[in-house]
Order: C-alpha cells, then sequence, then structure tokens
C-alpha cells in the first residue's frame, strides 16, 4: 500500500519540532492528517482575539466535550485489548484536534510566549473558559499519548483531565 504524503500542517510541524514540547506535538499532529471535518460551532472563534464570550463559546465548548468522549470511549475499548477501536479513537482524535484549531490553542499558547498571560485573558476573559480550555488540552495530551502508546495511566491521567474539563464547561455554559 503506497504511503500518503505528509499533509502541510505535518511537515511545518516537524520542521518546527524544536519549538514544541511533545504533549503539543501528540496534541496538533493528528488533526493535520483529516481536515475536512464539516462545519462546527466552532468555526469563526480563531479570528476573534478579543473576548470571547460564553455565548460565542458554550456550543462549540459542548462538540469539543463530546469529540473528546467520543476519544475516550474508543480509547477505553482499544487499550482492553480491541485492536478495532484504534480507528475509530484515531478518527475521534482527529475531529478533537480539528476543532482545537478552529478555536485556536495554538495561537493561544503564541500569545501567552510573545505577551504573557494577559494576552490569553484578553481573548478569553472568563476564567471558567481558559480553566476549560486548559484541562481539555491536557486530557487530549493524555489521550493522544495512548493512541500511540496504549497504557493505563495515561488513559487514566486523560479522563481524570476530561472530568474536570466536564465540571469547568459546567461552570460557564
Amino acid at each position: 500500500m503506497p504511503e500518503k504524503p505528509l499533509a502541510p500542517c505535518v511537515r511545518t510541524l516537524a520542521g518546527r519540532a524544536a519549538w514544541f514540547s511533545l504533549p503539543a506535538l501528540l496534541v496538533l499532529a493528528p488533526g493535520c492528517v483529516d481536515p475536512s471535518a464539516g462545519p462546527t460551532a466552532c468555526d469563526g472563534l480563531a479570528d476573534k482575539t478579543l473576548a470571547i464570550t460564553r455565548a460565542d463559546y458554550a456550543e462549540c465548548a459542548g462538540e469539543i466535550l463530546g469529540a473528546l468522549e467520543e476519544f475516550e470511549t474508543a480509547l477505553r475499548r482499544y487499550v482492553d485489548g480491541d485492536a478495532a477501536a484504534r480507528e475509530p479513537a484515531a478518527s475521534a482524535a482527529r475531529r478533537l484536534a480539528h476543532l482545537m484549531r478552529e478555536v485556536d490553542f495554538q495561537a493561544d499558547a503564541w500569545r501567552e510566549v510573545k505577551g504573557g498571560s494577559a494576552r490569553t485573558i484578553e481573548r478569553w476573559p472568563d476564567a471558567a473558559m481558559r480553566d476549560f480550555n486548559g484541562e481539555v488540552i491536557n486530557a487530549a495530551a493524555q489521550l493522544n499519548a495512548v493512541l500511540h502508546y496504549p497504557n493505563q495511566d495515561n488513559l487514566q491521567q486523560g479522563a481524570s483531565r476530561h472530568a474536570q474539563a466536564r465540571s469547568a464547561y459546567s461552570r460557564f455554559r
């Protein structure tokens, strides 16, 4: 079977690997493979640089939680020995990464590097939304690690972060 060429964003990430930590690459790289995910509630949020409101974000955050749920569920089956669950888990990882790109979490990290946390606070003035975003990023990193190296430890850490993301979501929706 011929190997697929790398998507442009994978080449970009690989070329800048020295600038990213391993968890960031695990979160961002899977989403580069399948850019087609259709319209989402997250579309357009990457363009907003100031004051994303609860009303702007609640539906998108719900989609992100749904993608995390789908990802974690498939990973549980995969870690428990169901090899066929790997593809649904990988598909859910791509969906989650797509949603995270639509919200532009990567740019938030660059904003913090360039201007400190105040730059992120300008974009996300609601602390519960910032907490949610942080938990999603951490959950995605742990769950992506499980996809590549199936193990209970990362799965439990990802599940814990996912539960914390649900809790943060309930505080702002």
